[in-house]
C-alpha cells in the first residue's frame, strides 16, 4: 500500500509538470504570434506605388528632400500655377520687413488686361494681394504684385529665375509670375517639389496656403467692397474621397492650352512628417484623388530617421521691447534626416539660427528661430522654433533689451549705490563737521590759555620794552576765538526765533 501511495504521488507530480510546460509553451507561443501580427498591423509592407493619369509627379520630403516617389520627375512641363508659389517668395524677399504688407497697389489699366477680379482704379493691399494669389490663384494678383515688387516686370521675372538658381534647380525657367501658358516657360516635378518645401518655409504662405477662403477688400474713393476667394486645394475644402485630413497646403490650377491638364502641389505633415506631391499635366477631376494616395503611398515609405525630438529646448532668442527680452525656444515638430544607404550618419549636421529682427509683442506659438538639418554641408531639412508664453510689450529700456524684470533688479542696485554714496557722502559731512568743531574747541582753549597768561603777566608787571604781551599768533588765535564765538552766538539766535 505505501509503495502504491508513493507512486500514485510521483505521477500526479509529473502530470502537473508536464501540464504547466505545455501551459507555457502555448502562452509563448500565443505571444509570439500576437507580436508578428501587431508588428504586421502596424508596420505593413509597403504596397506598390499607385497608378495616375498625372504625365510626371514626384513624391518628396519636405523634411528631409528625400525623393520617396516618381514618375518622369525631369520631364518639362508647363509649371501652372504652382508658379504663385516662387511668385510670392520674391514678393516677400523684396520687402524690408512685414510692415509692407499693409502697403497698396492701385489697379492700373495694364493690369485689368490680366482679368477683372479688381476694377480700375482700386487699391488693394499687398497682404490681401497675396491671399488673392495664394488661396484662389487670382492671375491679376500675381500681376500686380510682380509690379509693386520690381520697378519693371522683366526685372521680376528675371528675380524669379535668379531664385531658382540659389535654390539649386536648374531645369526651370520662368516667362511670367502666374503660370498662365507661354511656350518658352517650363518645370519639372522634381523642381517644383523644391520650390513647394522652400515656400512652405515662409510663415505668410504657409498660413495662406492652410487658409479654405479668404476675404479681401478693394478700396477706391473710401468706399470698399469684399472680394470672397475659395482655396483652389481640393484636399482642403472638399469632402470624403476629395479631402485630406493631414493637408496643410497647396494650388491646383490647369493648362488650356494646348490641351486641358492639372498641375497640383500639396504638401501634408503626418506624425510632423512633411511629404509633398506635386503632380503635371493630371487629370483635372482626378487630381486631388491621386495626390492623396500618392501622399499615403510616401507616407509608408518615407524614412523616419529622428534627429530631433518635438519640444525640445534648442536655445533662446532675444526679443526687442518686450517684457521679456530672452524667451526660450522649443521645436514645434520633430527633426527628421535621410542619408543615402551609400552614406553615413557623420555626414548630418544641425544648425540653431535664431532671428535677429524680433521684436515685442509676440504670442505664443510665433516662430522665432529654425532649427536646420544639413546632410553633407548641404540643407535638407529646417524645423521651426517657436515660444510657448506670449511677450508683451516692456518698459522703455526693453528697447535696449533690457527685461523689466531686469530693469527692477538694475534700478535696485542703482538705487542701492545711490544710498551707499549718499552714506558715505553724510560720513565725510559729519566728519568734516566735526573736525571743524574740534579745531574751534582747540583754538578756544588756547585763547583761553593765552589770556591767562596775558592777565597774569599783567599783573606781574611783565610789560618790558622787549616782551610783546601779544605776539601775531597770540592775536591770530584770538581773532578766529572771537569770530567762532559770534558764528556760536548767531546759531543760538536762529534756533530761537525758528522756536
Amino acid at each position: 500500500m505505501l509503495r502504491h501511495t508513493g507512486t500514485n504521488r510521483i505521477t500526479k507530480l509529473m502530470v502537473a509538470i508536464i501540464s504547466v510546460i505545455l501551459i507555457l509553451v502555448t502562452t509563448i507561443s500565443y505571444i509570439a504570434v500576437f507580436d508578428v501580427f501587431a508588428e504586421t498591423e502596424q508596420n505593413p509592407a509597403p504596397k506598390k506605388a499607385p497608378e495616375v493619369s498625372a504625365s510626371s509627379y514626384m513624391v518628396m520630403s519636405g523634411s528631409t528632400s528625400e525623393k520617396v516617389a516618381s514618375k518622369h520627375p525631369d520631364r518639362k512641363m508647363q509649371p501652372g500655377k504652382v508658379t504663385m508659389l516662387m511668385t510670392a517668395m520674391v514678393v516677400l524677399d523684396n520687402m524690408y520687413d512685414e510692415g509692407e504688407l499693409s502697403n497698396t497697389v492701385e489697379i492700373t489699366e495694364k493690369l485689368t488686361e490680366y482679368g477683372d477680379t479688381f476694377k480700375l482704379g482700386e487699391s488693394v493691399t499687398i497682404g490681401d494681394l497675396l491671399d488673392a494669389m495664394l488661396v484662389g490663384g487670382d492671375v491679376q494678383a500675381a500681376e500686380a504684385l510682380a509690379r509693386y515688387s520690381a520697378s519693371k516686370r522683366s526685372i521680376f521675372i528675371n528675380e524669379m529665375n535668379s531664385k531658382c538658381m540659389a535654390l539649386g534647380i536648374m531645369d526651370t525657367q520662368f516667362e511670367n509670375p502666374s503660370g498662365v501658358y507661354k511656350t518658352t516657360q517650363y518645370s519639372t516635378a522634381a523642381d517644383l517639389a523644391v520650390i513647394t518645401q522652400a515656400a512652405m518655409r515662409y510663415q505668410v504662405i504657409k498660413d495662406a496656403l492652410n487658409k479654405k477662403s479668404v476675404t479681401v477688400q478693394a478700396t477706391v474713393k473710401k468706399q470698399s467692397r469684399d472680394i470672397e476667394f475659395s482655396s483652389t486645394n481640393p484636399l482642403l475644402t472638399g469632402e470624403g474621397k476629395t479631402s485630406y485630413e493631414y493637408i496643410k497646403g497647396g494650388m491646383l490650377g490647369t493648362i488650356e492650352a494646348p490641351g486641358t491638364g492639372a498641375q497640383f502641389a500639396a504638401v501634408a505633415t503626418k506624425d510632423d512628417m512633411q511629404l509633398i506631391v506635386v503632380l503635371m499635366d493630371s487629370e483635372p477631376d482626378k487630381a486631388a484623388a491621386e495626390a492623396k494616395e500618392l501622399l499615403e503611398y510616401g507616407d509608408l515609405k518615407v524614412t523616419k530617421n529622428t534627429i530631433v525630438k518635438k519640444n525640445k529646448l534648442c536655445g533662446y532668442a532675444r526679443v526687442r521691447g518686450g517684457a521679456s527680452t530672452r524667451v526660450a525656444a522649443y521645436t514645434e515638430t520633430k527633426g527628421f534626416a535621410y542619408v543615402p544607404p551609400e552614406g553615413s550618419d557623420e555626414l548630418i549636421q544641425t544648425q540653431v539660427v535664431m532671428f535677429s529682427d524680433l521684436e515685442a509683442p509676440l504670442e505664443k506659438g510665433d516662430k522665432v528661430g529654425e532649427f536646420r538639418i544639413f546632410v553633407a554641408d548641404e540643407l535638407k531639412g529646417t524645423v521651426d522654433l517657436i515660444i510657448k508664453q506670449d511677450v508683451p510689450v516692456g518698459w522703455a529700456p526693453s528697447k535696449y533689451y533690457i527685461s523689466n524684470k531686469a530693469a527692477v533688479v538694475l534700478g535696485v542696485v542703482l538705487a542701492m549705490l545711490l544710498m551707499l554714496l549718499l552714506r558715505i557722502w553724510h560720513v565725510k559731512r559729519v566728519r568734516a563737521k566735526r573736525r571743524a568743531a574740534m579745531r574751534r574747541a582747540k583754538i578756544r582753549e588756547l585763547a583761553r590759555r593765552q589770556m591767562e597768561i596775558d592777565r597774569d603777566r599783567v599783573a606781574r608787571e611783565w610789560n618790558s620794552s622787549g616782551y610783546d604781551p601779544m605776539p601775531p599768533r597770540t592775536t591770530d588765535i584770538r581773532r578766529e576765538a572771537v569770530k567762532a564765538a559770534l558764528e556760536k552766538d548767531k546759531k543760538k539766535r536762529r534756533r530761537r526765533k525758528k522756536q
